[in-house]
C-alpha cells in the first residue's frame, strides 16, 4: 500500500453477434497493459493512455491552454472514447454454438484489480440480451498494472510520517471514465452487469509489509499481493521500502495491538466466502452482486475497519413486519470510532424500512456504510455500499450536526433506489434522479423530525431558490455540460426536490390521491420487471408517467419549472365589498419588471464566468406563470375557507364569496380574554361561549403585572376600532405550497398578527414574522416578537426568527426595548432567578438549546446610530461567555461556545484608527470591554490548541474572527498566523479555512502566496483539501473580479486631523461606470483580466499546477478553465526531428515560412564553398571544424521553437534552436555530415541535423511569427 500501486487482471467474456468480429474496444485509462490473451492465446493490443498524453513541453506557458484542453476534451465526454483495442488472434475463430449447447452460460466477464497489498477480482456476467448469442463466447484476459494513481482510488495513511490507520478505497463517481481508471471495462453509467469479486489482502495490519519481501513472485493467471510499509504508523511498520519491525522487537504495546488489527474488505456485493490465500499472511474475500449495476457503482474499501451491526436499532414490530424481506444494515469505521458511528447512523434501519414500504423493494441483500478519511464529497453512493467521510461522524454529546448529517445519510440511502438501481438516461435527466432521491429522503425525514421541520425547510429552500435562480440555466439545461459542475449539481439538489414537492401538491389537487408516490413506486417496479429498459429514466418518460397516473396534461408545468428558469413574483391586493358580500382580490405578476438583474458575486463567479465563456444563453424572464393557487380566508368566526383559483394571466381579478355573517370581535371581548388568561382561567371551558375567543399561540405575558414588568405595548384605540370594522381575520396566499415564488400581500398589521397567533401552519407564522421584520420597528412589534419568543408552543425555528426580529427593535428611539426584551427572555430561561448569572448548561431540551444560541447572536446585531454595538450589549455577551459552565451537562458545549465567540466578535467595532487618532476615543469603558473581549476569544483559541474539540471548531471560529478584525482595521495584518495553520498535519478543514482567510485578506496579489497555494493544490496528498482550495481559488478570483478585495495593509493609520478636500468639479463618472460594469459578469471578467493577465507570478504558478503530474482530470479541467478565462491563446509547437541516414535541408521561404525536407546528394560531386560573407567558423575547412575531429556524424533532435509574437520585426527574430549530439553510427556518414555542414547560409540552421527514411521527400512547413535569422547562425 505504501507504493500506491494496483496490479491486477481482467477477464471479459464476449458474446459475439457477428462472425466478422475482429477487434474489441474497451475503456482503459491510467493502466499499463502487460499481457493480453483471447481464449488463452496471446494477442496484440493498441493502448493509448490519455494520461500519458497530458504532457506539455517545458517551454509551454498558460497561453497554450487550448492545446492542453484539446487533449482533455477528448477524454471528458460521454460516452468516453475507447483507449484499448484488442485484435482477435488469427488462430481464434468465431464458431457457432451447436444446437444442443444453446443454454445459459456460466462464463463470467471479469474485471480484476489486484493492488499492491490488495488483490481485487471483479467478475462481470454479460448482459441478458447477449446471453443467447448464436456464437460461442470468447474469453479475454488482460493483465495490467496501475501506477501513479490520480483518479479512481485513494490511499490514506500510506505516506511517510502519516500516523493515521492505513486504508484504501475507490472514489468512483458517475463521471465519464471514472471506473476504467482502475481496470479495463466498458465505462459508462448505462453499461450494467452482474458482478463477482475476489479480493485478496493481508490478514492483519502488521502483515502489510510482508508482501514486499524479495521472494514474492507473480504467477501467470494469478496475482500475489505485495505491500510496502509506511514510516511512522502506529502498527510498527516503518520504511517506505518495506523495512518491517517485528512485533517482538517493538516495545510499545499499543503498536503491537495495532499490528494485530484484522484487515476488513467491504465491497458493493454480498460476501460469499472467506478463504486462506496462497501465503499464511494473506486472505481472500469472495463477493457476488446478482443485480446488474454499472462499473461506477462498484466500490471497494480495505482497511482495519470495525464492524457495527446497525440492525440492532430496528424495532421489533418493524422486524416482524418485514419478515424474510428484512435487510441487514452494517456500519464500518476505523478503530475507536464505533460510538460515533452508532450515534450517527442509528436511524438508518428505520429509514430503510420506511422506503421499502413506501417506494418498493430494496433490490440488494444488505446496506453498508463505510467511513473513511480524505473523501472529497461527504458520501459516494454505490450498489449496497455508501463510502462516507469521517467528517460526518459526531459524538452523541453534540446536537447541531444531527439535522444536516441525517439528511445527507438519508439521501445516500434513497440513492440506492434513484441513483444506483435507476439512473438518468442522459446527463440532462440528472435532475429527475437527484430530485427523486431527495424527495424520498424528505418524505422519511417528515416522519422522523415532524411536519413543522418539513414545512419550514421547504420554505427556506424556496427562499434560497428565489435568491439564486436569477440568470441561471434551467434544471434540464444544467446537465448540458458534461461532467456537471459541482455548483450546478448543488443547485439541482436544491431546486429539483422542491419542484417535485409542488408537483406532488398539484397532482393531489387534481386526483385526490398520492400520485407522485405511485409514480415513483411504479418506476422502481418497472426497473425490476424490465419495463424500464436497463433502468434508464428520462424526463420525457417521467412526464408520461405523471400524466398517465393523474389523467391530466402537465406540459405547462414542466415547461415552466423544468425546461424554464426563474420564478414568479406576485403582488396581491384585497378589498371587502360590503354590498355584494365578496372579497375582491387582484393578483399581479411583476417578475418582468421587478426581478433583480443577475450580478456577479464572488462565490458563484467561476460558474457564471464559464457559462459566459461557453455562450450559455439563458432565456428571458417568463412574463406569466400559470397554475392553480390555494387562497385560504379565515373569516370572522375563525373558520378557514379555501378557494382554488387558476392563474392564467399576468393580472388575475377574483371575486371570492363571503360565507360568515358580517361581524368582528370588539375590544371589550379581547380584554375579557386577556383578563381570563391572566387570572389562569381555562378558556377552553367556555369555548362554546361566544364572548370568549380561544387564542392558539402567543397568548403569554397577558397579566397586568407581566405587562408592566416586560414593558409590553398593545394596540391603540384607533387601531382597535379599525380592527372592529374588518370582516375577516387574515388571508393566506398559496396555503398549500404549490409555488416557488415571492408574495406580497397588502393586509394590515393586525391581520398578520392573527396569522402569527392563530394559524398552526409554520409557514404562515414565518411569513407573518417576515412582514413584521420588514416594517418600521415599534414597541408594539417588539412586544409581538417577545411573546413569540417566550411561548414554548411555537416551533423552535419560529422562536429563533422572533429573537432576530427583536434586534431590529433595539434602537435609541425606542429606548432599546428590543435589547431589554432579549436580556429579559434570556434571564427568565437560562439564568438564576432575579439574577443575570447563567445557570449551568443543560442541553437536554434541544428546543431550548437553539433558543439559547439565538439570543446572544441577536444581541450582537444591535447597532446604534453610529453603527457601533452598545457597550452594554457587548458586556452582556462577554459575561455570558465568561460565566459559561458545562460541568453538569451531558452534552458538549464547543459549538455553543463557538456561537458566543462569533457573537462577541460581532460586537467589536472600535478600530485602531479610533484609538490612535489625535483626539482619542473618549469611551474608556468601551475600550476596556473590547480589550477583554479580544483576550477572551484568544484564550479559547489557545484552549483549542492544547485540548482540541470537535473538528477544531474553536480554532476555525477564531481564525475567521481574526480575519474579520483585520478587514475592519481592528487588528494588524499577520499572515504568519494564518500560514502556520496551513501546514500539513493540521486538520484539512482548518487548513482550508486559513487559506480562505488569506485570500480574503488580499493574498492573491502576493506572488509568493500564489505559488505556495498552487503547489499545495497540485501536490498535497489530501484530495479533499485540493478540492477545497479550488473553491477558495475561485472565490479569490471572484473577489478580484468584482473589486471586493485589495491587499490589506492597516499597520499604518492615517492621521485623524488631516484635512481632505473634495472637488465636486472632478468628473467621477468613469469610476462609477467601472463600478457598475463590475456588477455584470462580462465587466467582472474584463476587470479580472486587467488585474491578473500581466501578473507573471500568478501565470507561472497556475500553469505549474495545471501541468502537475499528481492531479486528476477534473482538477486539470478546473485549472484550465481559469487559464481560458484569463489568457489569450497563442499556438506554439515544439517539433523534434530525429536524424537518420539523409541530410535535412532548411530553406527560408520568407513571410515567416521555412521548409525542411530531405536532400539527396551526389557525394562524388565537390562541395560548394561557403560565401566570403560568412563568418570565419562557417568558412573553415572540414578538417578544421570541430565536427571533423569525430568520425561519427552529428545526430540528435532539432527543436524548432516558433515565436508567437506579431510579424514584421526582423530585428528581434527568434533563432531556431538546434541540439546536436554524437551518435554511434559508422564513419560512412561523415561525408554526408561534411556536406551538410558546408551548405548554404539559409540551410545552415538545420542542415545536417537529421534526415528521414521515406522514399520521397517529406515537406514540413512551420508558420512562424518572426522571420528566421539570415546570418547563418542556427546553432
Amino acid at each position: 500500500m505504501a507504493s500506491k500501486t494496483l496490479k491486477g487482471w481482467s477477464e471479459i467474456t464476449v458474446y459475439p453477434t457477428d462472425a466478422s468480429l475482429r477487434q474489441f474496444r474497451l475503456n482503459c485509462r491510467q493502466c499499463r497493459i502487460t499481457r493480453c490473451y483471447v481464449n488463452g492465446r496471446a494477442t496484440a493490443t493498441q493502448h493509448t493512455d490519455p494520461y500519458q498524453n497530458f504532457r506539455m513541453h517545458e517551454t509551454s506557458t498558460a497561453h497554450q491552454h487550448h492545446q492542453y484542453r484539446k487533449k482533455l476534451d477528448a477524454v471528458l465526454h460521454d460516452p468516453p472514447e475507447h483507449e484499448l483495442v484488442i485484435n482477435l488472434p488469427s488462430r481464434v475463430k468465431i464458431e457457432p454454438v451447436p444446437p444442443t449447447g444453446h443454454s445459459k452460460t456460466d462464463s463470467l466477464d471479469a474485471a480484476t484489480n489486484t493492488a499492491t497489498g490488495i488483490m481485487t477480482s471483479s467478475l462481470l456476467t454479460s448482459r441478458t440480451d447477449n446471453s443467447l448469442s448464436p456464437f460461442a463466447p470468447l474469453t479475454i484476459r488482460i493483465e495490467f498494472i496501475v501506477e501513479n494513481i490520480k483518479d479512481g482510488f485513494n490511499f490514506v495513511g500510506c505516506d511517510l510520517g502519516d500516523m493515521r490507520y492505513p486504508h484504501a478505497y475507490t472514489t468512483h463517481s458517475p463521471l465519464p471514465g471514472a471506473a476504467c481508471s482502475l481496470f479495463p471495462t466498458l465505462d459508462g453509467i448505462h453499461e450494467r452487469w452482474t458482478w463477482e469479486l475476489e479480493i485478496t489482502a493481508p490478514r492483519t495490519l502488521g502483515d502489510i509489509s510482508k508482501g514486499n519481501l524479495p521472494e514474492t513472485k507473480e504467477k501467470k493467471g494469478d496475482t500475489n499481493a505485495t505491500a510496502n510499509g509506511t514510516n511512522g504508523l502506529p502498527n510498527g511498520i516503518n520504511g517506505v521500502n518495506g523495512n518491517h519491525t517485528p512485533p517482538d522487537e517493538d516495545g510499545d504495546e499499543t503498536l503491537d495491538d495495532d499490528n494485530d488489527l484484522d484487515i476488513v474488505v467491504i465491497c458493493s456485493a454480498n460476501l460469499k466466502d472467506e478463504v486462506d490465500g496462497d501465503k499464511p499472511w494473506k486472505k481472500t474475500w469472495k463477493f457476488e452482486q446478482t443485480m446488474a449495476v454499472s462499473p461506477q457503482h462498484i466500490a471497494i474499501a480495505v482497511g482495519p475497519f470495525e464492524r457495527v451491526n446497525l440492525s440492532e436499532y430496528r424495532d421489533m414490530e418493524a422486524e416482524e413486519a418485514m419478515g424474510i424481506m428484512i435487510v441487514d444494515v452494517m456500519g464500518y469505521c476505523l478503530p475507536s470510532r464505533e460510538a460515533e458511528l452508532r450515534g450517527t447512523c442509528m436511524f438508518i434501519p428505520r429509514a430503510l424500512d420506511y422506503m421499502f414500504k413506501e417506494f418498493g423493494q430494496y433490490v440488494f441483500q444488505s446496506f453498508n456504510l463505510c467511513f473513511v478519511d480524505d473523501l472529497v464529497s461527504d458520501t459516494t453512493e454505490s450498489a449496497s455500499l455508501v463510502i462516507c467521510s469521517n467528517r460526518l461522524l459526531f459524538p452523541e454529546s453534540l446536537i447541531d450536526p444531527i439535522e444536516p448529517v441525517t439528511r445527507k445519510l438519508t439521501y445516500s440511502l434513497a440513492a440506492q433506489w434513484a441513483g444506483v438501481h435507476v439512473v438518468p438516461k442522459d446527463w440532462s435527466d440528472t435532475w429527475v434522479i437527484v430530485g427523486m432521491a431527495y424527495w424520498m429522503a424528505n418524505c422519511f425525514l417528515k416522519t422522523l423530525m415532524g411536519n413543522n421541520w418539513y414545512r419550514f425547510n421547504l420554505k427556506k429552500d424556496a427562499e434560497k431558490i428565489c435568491e439564486l435562480d436569477i440568470g441561471r440555466p434551467s434544471l434540464y439545461a444544467q446537465g448540458f455540460q458534461v461532467p456537471i459542475e459541482p455548483s450546478a449539481l448543488d443547485f439541482i439538489k436544491l431546486k429539483a426536490p422542491v419542484v417535485l414537492t409542488i408537483l406532488e401538491k398539484r397532482l393531489w389537487k387534481v386526483s385526490s390521491s398520492m400520485v407522485l408516490h405511485r409514480v415513483v413506486r411504479k418506476t422502481f417496479l418497472g426497473a425490476i420487471a424490465g419495463d424500464l429498459k436497463n433502468g434508464l429514466m428520462s424526463t420525457q418518460h417521467f412526464t408520461r408517467l405523471c400524466e398517465k397516473n393523474s389523467h391530466t396534461k402537465l406540459e405547462s408545468f414542466f415547461q415552466q419549472w423544468v425546461y424554464g428558469s426563474g420564478y414568479p413574483r406576485f403582488e396581491v391586493s384585497q378589498r371587502f365589498n360590503k354590498k355584494r358580500m365578496i372579497v375582491e382580490m387582484g393578483i399581479r405578476q411583476v417578475q418582468s419588471s421587478e426581478t433583480p438583474v443577475a450580478r456577479a458575486v464572488a462565490e458563484n463567479f467561476m460558474q457564471d464566468a464559464m457559462n459566459h465563456e461557453r455562450h450559455v444563453v439563458v432565456g428571458p424572464t417568463r412574463p406569466v406563470y400559470t397554475g392553480p393557487m390555494t387562497i385560504r380566508i379565515h373569516e370572522a368566526d375563525g373558520t378557514p375557507y379555501e378557494h382554488v383559483v387558476d392563474i392564467k394571466e399576468g393580472y388575475t381579478k377574483l371575486d371570492i364569496p363571503y360565507n360568515t355573517k358580517y361581524k368582528r370581535l370588539k375590544r371589550s371581548r379581547r380584554q375579557k380574554e386577556r383578563a381570563a388568561a391572566g387570572a389562569g382561567v381555562d378558556v377552553s371551558i367556555d369555548a362554546q361561549n361566544d364572548d370568549v375567543l380561544l387564542y392558539c399561540l402567543g397568548d403569554v405575558l397577558q397579566a397586568e403585572d407581566e405587562v408592566v414588568d416586560w414593558k409590553m405595548e398593545d394596540w391603540s384605540k384607533e387601531e382597535e376600532d379599525k380592527m372592529a370594522q374588518e370582516s375577516f381575520e387574515w388571508i393566506r396566499m398559496d396555503a398549500d405550497f404549490e409555488w416557488i415564488c415571492t408574495l406580497k400581500v397588502n393586509q394590515p398589521d393586525y391581520m398578520f398578527l392573527s396569522q402569527l397567533q392563530q394559524d398552526r401552519d409554520v409557514i404562515a407564522q414565518y411569513e407573518a414574522l417576515q412582514y413584521f421584520s420588514s416594517v418600521k420597528e415599534s414597541a408594539l412589534i417588539s412586544s409581538i416578537f417577545v411573546r413569540t419568543l417566550i411561548d414554548r408552543r411555537y416551533y423552535w425555528a419560529i422562536r429563533v426568527e422572533a429573537a432576530m426580529g427583536l434586534a431590529k427593535c433595539a434602537t435609541a428611539e425606542l429606548n432599546w426595548i428590543g435589547q431589554f426584551h432579549l436580556m429579559k427572555a434570556f434571564q427568565v430561561f437560562f439564568c438564576f432567578p432575579e439574577s443575570s448569572v447563567p445557570k449551568s448548561n443543560d442541553f437536554s431540551d434541544a428546543t431550548a438549546y437553539y433558543v439559547q444560541k439565538a439570543i446572544p447572536t441577536a444581541m450582537s446585531r444591535i447597532r446604534n446610530v453610529s453603527g457601533a454595538c452598545p457597550t452594554s450589549a457587548q458586556r452582556w455577551i462577554l459575561d455570558v461567555l465568561r460565566w459559561n459552565d458545562n460541568n453538569n451537562n451531558n452534552y458538549d458545549d464547543c459549538l455553543y461556545i463557538a456561537t458566543l465567540m462569533k457573537a462577541l466578535a460581532n460586537t467589536i467595532t472600535i478600530t485602531k484608527f479610533d484609538l490612535n487618532n489625535d483626539f482619542g476615543y473618549e469611551d474608556e469603558e468601551a475600550i476596556q470591554t473590547q480589550k477583554e473581549s479580544i483576550n477572551e476569544i484568544e484564550r479559547y483559541l489557545r484552549i483549542d490548541k492544547w485540548q482540541s474539540v470537535y473538528q477544531n471548531v474553536l480554532s476555525e471560529t477564531a481564525v475567521e474572527i481574526l480575519k474579520d478584525w483585520i478587514l475592519l482595521g481592528i487588528k494588524d495584518k499577520d499572515p504568519k498566523f494564518f500560514l502556520s495553520y496551513t501546514r500539513e498535519g493540521t486538520l484539512d478543514s482548518l487548513r482550508a479555512k486559513c487559506f480562505e482567510c488569506l485570500v480574503e485578506l488580499g493574498a492573491m496579489h502576493q506572488p509568493g502566496f500564489v505559488k505556495y497555494m498552487a503547489k499545495v493544490m497540485s501536490s498535497d496528498p489530501s484530495p479533499y483539501l485540493r478540492h477545497r482550495l479550488w473553491k477558495v481559488l475561485g472565490k479569490g478570483l471572484g473577489m478580484i473580479a468584482v473589486g471586493s478585495t485589495k491587499p490589506v495593509n492597516n499597520n499604518v493609520n492615517p492621521g485623524f486631523g488631516e484635512m481632505t478636500f473634495v472637488d465636486d468639479s472632478v468628473d467621477m463618472s468613469h469610476e462609477r461606470q467601472s463600478e457598475l460594469a463590475r456588477e455584470t459578469i462580462a465587466g467582472a471578467i474584463t476587470n479580472l483580466k486587467r488585474e491578473l493577465t500581466d501578473n507573471e507570478g500568478f501565470k507561472q504558478a497556475l500553469w505549474a499546477a495545471a501541468t502537475s503530474p499528481d492531479i486528476g482530470l477534473i482538477e486539470i479541467r478546473n485549472l484550465l478553465d481559469i487559464c481560458c478565462l484569463l489568457y489569450e491563446t497563442k499556438s506554439s509547437l515544439v517539433v523534434i526531428l530525429r536524424q537518420r541516414s539523409k541530410t535535412l535541408k532548411c530553406t527560408h521561404l520568407g513571410d515567416c515560412k521555412i521548409v525542411i525536407k530531405p536532400e539527396y546528394r551526389n557525394w562524388y560531386t565537390p562541395r560548394p564553398q561557403p560565401p566570403s560573407s560568412s563568418r570565419p567558423a562557417a568558412s573553415s575547412t572540414h578538417q578544421d571544424s570541430p565536427h571533423a575531429q569525430n568520425s561519427t556524424p552529428r545526430s540528435g533532435p532539432i527543436k524548432l521553437l516558433p515565436n508567437s509574437r506579431s510579424r514584421g520585426n526582423p530585428g528581434s527574430a527568434r533563432r531556431v534552436k538546434t541540439e546536436r549530439q554524437s551518435s554511434g553510427s559508422t564513419s560512412r556518414s561523415a561525408p554526408k555530415q561534411a556536406a551538410a555542414s558546408s551548405g548554404t547560409p539559409k540551410a545552415s540552421p538545420a542542415g545536417g541535423a537529421g534526415a528521414g527514411s521515406a522514399p520521397r521527400p517529406t515537406k514540413i512547413v512551420l508558420k512562424l511569427k518572426r522571420p528566421l535569422p539570415q546570418n547563418g547562425d542556427g546553432a
